[in-house]
């Protein structure tokens, strides 16, 4: 994530311009109100995932835990949300889990939601959809690195 964004996110002003900045062009009320909502969510993760810890384990684990229930929430709800904007859904196939860290797929996520959150169309629920959930794999996959616990498998 670039130092920009970063700046923005933690900055109450800027995060509301960037959640504002997502709204549909002439659209309806509810159509304004649902991209507020879900950008808002959005950006919230966005801060989870960017928010430093100094690499203290139980920060890191909080951290990681509350980006997964983040997103957990946020999946839950995006169903009913586009059902509001009379926007088809259906489910998209998982994203591929890249080789490497939990934390680095994390990063590679975000880079994707920063690029969603700066396009100058909204992209489908759907599809936003599919990055939050590879998110919140991530977030997964980052507290499964940090355990003690030996992965199911391993020796």
């Amino acid at each position: 994530m670039d130092d920009d964004l970063r700046n923005r996110l933690f900055d109450p002003r800027a995060a509301d311009g960037l959640v504002l900045s997502r709204r549909p062009p002439s659209r309806s009320a509810v159509a304004d109100v649902v991209s507020d909502v879900v950008w808002h969510e959005v950006v919230v993760l966005l801060r989870w995932a960017a928010a430093g810890t100094r690499r203290t384990p139980d920060l890191d684990a909080g951290r990681w835990w509350r980006l997964a229930a983040g997103c957990a929430d946020l999946l839950r709800r995006l169903p009913g949300l586009s059902d509001e904007l009379e926007e088809p859904w259906r489910a998209l196939d998982p994203l591929e889990i890249p080789a490497g860290t939990g934390e680095h797929w994390v990063e590679q996520v975000c880079r994707r939601l920063e690029l969603l959150l700066r396009a100058r169309t909204p992209p489908p629920l759907a599809v936003l959809a599919a990055e939050v959930d590879a998110l919140g794999a991530a977030a997964v996959g980052a507290l499964a690195d940090a355990s003690p616990w030996p992965a199911a498998g391993a020796r």
